[in-house]
């Protein structure tokens, strides 16, 4: 006969209150535990202040010495008694009443001031002492300074200069004054011009500045090419820059005047173009007398008197002459 295997009874399901019960005991194990902690914590950092103490404590007792200080011995204090504090009563009151009876008895007596006894008047004697001046008591002499005393440096007197000597006093400086000196500043009017084109070379004097930069200004408005020496840049060499603007040029044109024929730079500026062969033209400003060095050199180039124009006809006629290629 087969046994058959007997089943096991199915776990009972835990009741909520069991497990409330567990997780109340694990929380409170867990407190436990840190308080354990805590408090070991405690003791240690306890006992490793006092050992902090002890050693600089030690280190202090090394380094200072030691003072022995005697202390006065307290005596000890007496008990009162009843009896005692009652006998010390008795004495105060008897003390008390025989001095309230000697103020009773001794009569009440005013306090009257002394009088001061009158001065005796000073003999003629005294008075004539008393006014003669008493001799001044001796001072202890001052301890000599080891510091040896400094000199005091001499003052420097000059003599005073004479009356006519004198100087009339100079007006201050302003800048009016040094631009009435200088002159009215009169700003290019054009910028010269750098390129490869054919242009025009102006020669003239920086005395007559106004009417040649008229003339510029006139010419580049018609739509001419030129340079003229404001084109040169700043730290460069002035003859250099010149001699290179000369080589390049189609045309020299000279403003001539008195001026002009006494300028050594205008001079130069002839010689070197003639020596290059190129086109020349004389503009007259006013009327100069040419030199024979001069005629020599400008006598048969083309002239145009400006002196003898007026401004309209001056320029058309600079139109007509000048060859249409150093236009823009």
């Amino acid at each position: 006969m087969a046994t058959k295997k007997k089943k096991r009874p199915a776990p009972r399901k835990k009741t909520a209150r069991k497990r409330l019960a567990k997780q109340a005991k694990k929380h409170a194990r867990k407190k436990a535990v840190k308080r354990t902690r805590k408090k070991a914590v405690k003791r240690t950092r306890k006992r490793s202040a006092k050992r902090t103490k002890k050693r600089s404590a030690k280190r202090t007792a090394r380094r200072a010495p030691k003072r022995t200080v005697k202390r006065k011995k307290k005596r000890p204090a007496r008990r009162k008694t009843a009896k005692r504090k009652t006998a010390k009563r008795k004495v105060g009151r008897k003390v008390r009443r025989k001095t309230a009876r000697k103020a009773a008895r001794k009569p009440v007596r005013k306090t009257v001031r002394k009088k001061k006894p009158a001065r005796r008047k000073a003999s003629a004697k005294r008075r004539v002492a008393a006014r003669k001046p008493r001799p001044a008591k001796l001072r202890p002499a001052a301890r000599k300074s080891r510091k040896p005393a400094r000199r005091k440096k001499p003052v420097r007197r000059f003599p005073k200069a004479p009356a006519a000597a004198a100087r009339k006093p100079v007006r201050g400086f302003t800048l009016r004054r040094l631009a009435a000196r200088l002159g009215p500043t009169i700003k290019p009017p054009v910028e010269a011009y750098s390129g490869n084109k054919p242009y025009i070379f102006a020669s003239y004097s920086h005395k007559n500045i106004k009417e040649v930069f008229w003339c510029i200004r006139k010419l580049a408005e018609s739509r001419f090419r030129i340079w003229y020496d404001e084109g040169i840049e700043p730290g460069n060499e002035w003859p250099e820059e010149v001699g290179r603007a000369l080589t390049g040029c189609q045309l020299f044109l000279v403003f001539m005047s008195p001026a002009a024929m006494e300028s050594r730079n205008v001079r130069n500026e002839i010689n070197f173009a003639s020596s290059e062969n190129k086109s020349m033209m004389v503009v007259m400003l006013q009327p100069a007398g040419l030199s024979e060095g001069m005629q020599l050199q400008i006598g048969t180039v083309q002239f145009v008197n400006k002196d003898e124009m007026t401004d309209t006809e001056f320029l058309e006629k600079m139109k007509k002459v000048l060859d249409p290629a150093l236009r823009m």
